[in-house]
């Protein structure tokens, strides 16, 4: 079914308060929205500063929400949480604000820790072969981890990727 396209100003505010009754978008997101059913460039401008006025789109209050989200539910290391939330329109300098934040709240290594207890399940490093390791430092890395946090965090728990 093709997307109804909208052809005034008040379509695009109807269409910006249904989404954002069901989630908040950060404004790089509403704009894209907005633009991909239709709507002009100035019109979705428009639309989004009175949003912002009534604080119904605030990419601060977004960043922050997610970026606790992703720490503490996702367990993500802070480069992935950076670069999810720049994909989202997030600015470099608020991710990395808001990231560093949330970071305060719970360190990378408690949660490199968390996910090594659920990943290896009671067996013991030293049980791991070494193809096993690499694997698991290369799934750290893709969450998100710093190597330096990841090669500790192994070490903590009885060896490394080098062995």
């Amino acid at each position: 079914m093709p997307k109804k396209l909208l052809k005034s100003l008040e379509e695009g505010k109807e269409y910006a308060f249904r989404l954002l009754g069901i989630r908040d978008y950060s404004r790089h997101e509403m704009r894209q929205k907005l633009t991909g059913r239709g709507l002009g460039e100035g019109d979705a401008e428009e639309i989004l500063k009175k949003l912002e006025a009534r604080g119904l789109v605030n990419d601060d209050r977004y960043a922050r929400r997610l970026a606790v989200y992703y720490i503490r539910e996702r367990l993500w290391g802070p480069q992935r949480v950076i670069q999810k939330l720049r994909q989202k329109g997030i600015a470099w300098e608020l991710a990395q604000e808001v990231t560093g934040q949330a970071e305060e709240n719970g360190s990378s290594r408690e949660r490199l820790k968390k996910i090594l207890n659920l990943r290896l399940k009671g067996q013991g490093r030293g049980e791991m072969s070494p193809p096993e390791k690499r694997r698991l430092a290369t799934y750290l890395r893709q969450r998100g981890f710093l190597w330096e946090d990841i090669m500790e965090a192994l070490r903590e728990a009885g060896g490394s990727v080098e062995e």
